[in-house]
Parts: structure tokens; C-alpha cells; sequence
């Protein structure tokens, strides 16, 4: 530049010069990140953790604008491509050309939302020039066709079931709820290929999908990643996406059941849940450390199996659900099951809580009640829970709590947590315990009852009772602990 520029000013011809420079730098980009989307692909937290799953299926489940459909056509794109990042799971990577399956809700959907994701990541050079985009009647996009043979075909809700029959494929991807019929379809065209799936979507409807896939996930063949609205207020790199501000006035407008679903990510259908703040944040992965006290909790059954779980407290007096077990036994082999897996953790037992109802109880053949019976069969040590329903599920919320709105820290974060693998009926006793609701054509005029369900209580009885107890690190590590004077 000349000696104006020098000194901080620019002339006329040299600022048209450096604008047309921007301006086709900027034509440049723009151009590039159309033909080329994927390098450009920075995902927020949670679709980071997704796309990092080993799992075979894996679940991307929460509330609306948090990426979901962003993060479905990313990983269609890298297995079609086959690209992928350095840090992607090499167990879910494929290496020759593949054939998926996209399932949608309409065509519209497909049309509107689907397809302009997909043509924005997938590079235009792995597309045939000729027919590589097919259309059926209507506009709608039916199938697309890579250059080295890998197809896609799409599927919508409005097809007939049979549609979803007599294909195979490599790797599914489910865009919102599914029909459990139409992906029972698609599960029996993965087995020949062992096939990949990932399902992005807002648990507004099919509730069957929380029994059958949400709470089977082990990480393993399914691992379910949930998020809410406020995970998306920024990328991985700090780049904004959504503003807090704008999410509040979503907030603001919305019936509170329905406001679960679509800000919080929870299902429709669990709209009388006990515990509505349980979530992913509860569920970590950790080590017993010798000698931590332990806290052994039993809900007893004589029909149905036994549940005990066993808590860790730690120093901080957070209270950490590490295993379970659930077994149908006779009070001997009952006993031996719960010392032989306490010496497997070797955990340091500090006090046993049993439910008071059943604990109790005299046993037809000996008379004796259920504590009774422990003792003498080498398990003693158990004391009578506080069975107060109202106040231990108000005291399970306590301990949950923490500001959703904020990032955890060690000023904002719950004091229960639960083993991701260790105690799986536990978490969904918890996650999906639920107040009975009044029905009828009437029930708008009703207050919502405060009697919660029977049906699958036990883990969720069994944390009420510890909770109840008030555990702390010092109380419980005080003193070596006696299980005669315990139970005396």
C-alpha cells in the first residue's frame, strides 16, 4: 500500500480492491461448504458424545432444536463417504459401500427438514450426475445413489407396514418416533448385514419406545444420549447456536407436561413422574473405594424377586448407587447371594435397611419375621426403614436437585448418583416411577393424585428408604460396624 495506508488510511481504490477481495474469499467459502459440508461440521456436546458411542444402536432422545437431525445426517454422511473423523469409533465404522435406510414420518418431513440436511454435509461428488437424487411422485425424494454404489432409500410413517418388509440393510437412521411395527421391520433387514442404527428424535409419541429401547440401553447394543434445550446454546468450540433468551420465551408459552418434552427432552406419556428430575446428570460411572461406608437397602418380596441395592458414601456425602440385585430365593440362598457379592466389591458394610412391611412380617414356617430370619441365616444387621411416602419422595427430590439451567459444578450439582451398568433396574424404577392420574372426561377438572404407582417400585422403594436415613460420611464411617447390636 502507499504511504496513506501506511498511515492508517486507506484510499479509495484500495478499499474496492480489499472489498472485492473479501467478497469472492467469501463467494469461495460459501461455495466449498456447499459442495463440501462435512469439513465444516462442529458438533455441540452431546452429539459429540452420540457420535463417539461403540454402540450398535444408538439413541440421540431429547428436547426440540438440539441437533438431532443434524446429527443423523452427519453420521449417514460419514458412512457413506466413509470418512471419518480420527477419534470415530472404529467399531461403527464400515469400509465398502453400504445400503441405508432412512425412516421418516412424512414426506413433507422428508422434503422440508431431511433432505436439505442431508445435501448440505453429504459431498455433491459422491452423488451419480445422472439419477443419483430419485423422486417419486410428488417431489418427494425416495432414494439416493452414490458413485460407488452405496444407495439410501427413504421410508415414511404414511407407507403401508409391507413397504418396510423384504430389505436389507447396512445402517438405519430413524428421524423422530417410530411405528414399533414399521421398525421391527427394519430391525429383521439388519440382521443379515448386522446391521447400525441411530434414532434422533423428541419423545412426544409411540411410547413404546421408552420400555423397549430407552430402558434397555446398555451401552453395549443400545446407549441412549439425552439432552435438553439449554445443550445447545453452543458447539463444541464455544460458538453460540441458541441464545438463553429465546429459549425462555419457548419456555414461557408452553403447558408445563408439554414443556417436559419439548424443552426437557422427558416422554409425553411420563407426565405424572415422581422423580421428573432425574436424568442423564445422575447416571456416571465409578469406583468403590475401601473402606467408604456402604449402605445396603433390601425391598423384600415373596412373589416377586428380591431388590438390594447397595450405596457408597462419600466424603462429600454424595450418595452413590453403585450395584443391585434382584433375586427369587429362599431366605438361606438369599443370604449367601448378598454376602457373596458384597465380598466381590468388598465393600465395608455399615448398616442394612430392609422394608418395615415386610421385614416384619412372620414367615409361615418358622414364625419368625423376615429380620429375624436374616440374622439367623448369617445376614444380620437389618434395622426397619422410614416407610413416610409423601416425605422420602420429597426427600429423593432433594437429593436430585440441581438448576438444569446452569452447568453443573460443585456449587450446582445433585447428591444422588447411579452406576450406569451396575444397577439398570434401579435406574428405571427410578427414571420411570410415576403418580396414578385421574382418567376420564373429566380428569382436566381434578387435582392430580399424590399415590404414585405400584408397578416397578422396587429400586425406587429402595432409594426412598435410604434417602429417608439421612446418610452422611461421617455418621456412617464413624464406627466399625456391629450387625448383632444393629439388629438387637
Amino acid at each position: 500500500m502507499g504511504e496513506l495506508a501506511v498511515l492508517g488510511v486507506m484510499n479509495p481504490m484500495e478499499e474496492k480492491d480489499i472489498i472485492k477481495e473479501l467478497e469472492l474469499l467469501d463467494h469461495v467459502a460459501s461455495r466449498r461448504k456447499k459442495e463440501n459440508g462435512i469439513e465444516y461440521y462442529v458438533p455441540n456436546a452431546h452429539q459429540l458424545k452420540a457420535h463417539k458411542s461403540k454402540a450398535r444402536f444408538v439413541l440421540l432422545c431429547g428436547a426440540n432444536r438440539i441437533g438431532k437431525s443434524t446429527f443423523g445426517a452427519v453420521e449417514l454422511t460419514w458412512h457413506l463417504t466413509r470418512k471419518y473423523p480420527a477419534w470415530y469409533p472404529y467399531e461403527r465404522r464400515f469400509r465398502k459401500p453400504i445400503k441405508a435406510a432412512v425412516v421418516c414420518l412424512e414426506n413433507p418431513i422428508v422434503q422440508k427438514v431431511i433432505e436439505p440436511k442431508i445435501r448440505e454435509y453429504l459431498p455433491l461428488g459422491y452423488v451419480l450426475n445422472k439419477g443419483g437424487f430419485r423422486y417419486v411422485t410428488g417431489g418427494y425424494l425416495s432414494r439416493i445413489t452414490c458413485i460407488d454404489g452405496s444407495t439410501v432409500d427413504f421410508l415414511t410413517n404414511e407407507q403401508d407396514d409391507m413397504a418396510f418388509e423384504g430389505s436389507d440393510y447396512d445402517f438405519f437412521w430413524g428421524d423422530e418416533p417410530q411405528r414399533e411395527r414399521k421398525f421391527e421391520a427394519i430391525q429383521r433387514g439388519l440382521i443379515d448385514r448386522r446391521g447400525r442404527g441411530v434414532i434422533t428424535f423428541t419423545p412426544l409419541v409411540e411410547p413404546w419406545m421408552k420400555e423397549r429401547l430407552v430402558d434397555r440401553a446398555d451401552g453395549v447394543n443400545i446407549e441412549v444420549i439425552t439432552a435438553t434445550m439449554r445443550d445447545n446454546l453452543c458447539d463444541i468450540e464455544g460458538n453460540p447456536i441458541l441464545a438463553e433468551k429465546d429459549i425462555q420465551d419457548f419456555e414461557d408459552n408452553m403447558p408445563e407436561d408439554v414443556k417436559q418434552t419439548r424443552v426437557y427432552g422427558k416422554f409425553f406419556h411420563l407426565k405424572g413422574l415422581v422423580w421428573p428430575e432425574f436424568s442423564d446428570i445422575h447416571i456416571h460411572e465409578f469406583n468403590y473405594t475401601y473402606p467408604d461406608p456402604v449402605i445396603s437397602i433390601m425391598d423384600p418380596h415373596d412373589r416377586q424377586p428380591h431388590h438390594i441395592i447397595w450405596a457408597v458414601i462419600d466424603r462429600t456425602n454424595d450418595i452413590l448407587i453403585h450395584s443391585e440385585l434382584s433375586i427369587r430365593a429362599n431366605v438361606r440362598d438369599l443370604c449367601l447371594a448378598i454376602l457373596a457379592h458384597e465380598k466381590n466389591y468388598s465393600y465395608k458394610i455399615r448398616k442394612r435397611i430392609i422394608d418395615p412391611n415386610f421385614g416384619r412380617s412372620p414367615l409361615i414356617t418358622t414364625g419368625r419375621n423376615m429380620i429375624e430370619e436374616l440374622y439367623h441365616s448369617g445376614c444380620g444387621g437389618w434395622t426397619e426403614a422410614d416407610d413416610a411416602k409423601a416425605e422420602g419422595r420429597l426427600k429423593v427430590k432433594d437429593y436430585l436437585a440441581y438448576n438444569p439451567k446452569f452447568p453443573v459444578s460443585h456449587t450446582n450439582k445433585p447428591k444422588l448418583y447411579f452406576h450406569r451398568y451396575n444397577c439398570p433396574l434401579t435406574i428405571r424404577s427410578v427414571r420411570n416411577h410415576q403418580y396414578e392420574e385421574w382418567v376420564g372426561k373429566i380428569s382436566g377438572e381434578k387435582d392430580p393424585k399424590e399415590k404414585s404407582k405400584d408397578k416397578e417400585t422396587h429400586g425406587a422403594d429402595c432409594i426412598r428408604y435410604l434417602c429417608m436415613s439421612n446418610p452422611s460420611f461421617e455418621s456412617q464411617g464413624a464406627e466399625d460396624y456391629e450387625p448383632e447390636a444393629a439388629y438387637y
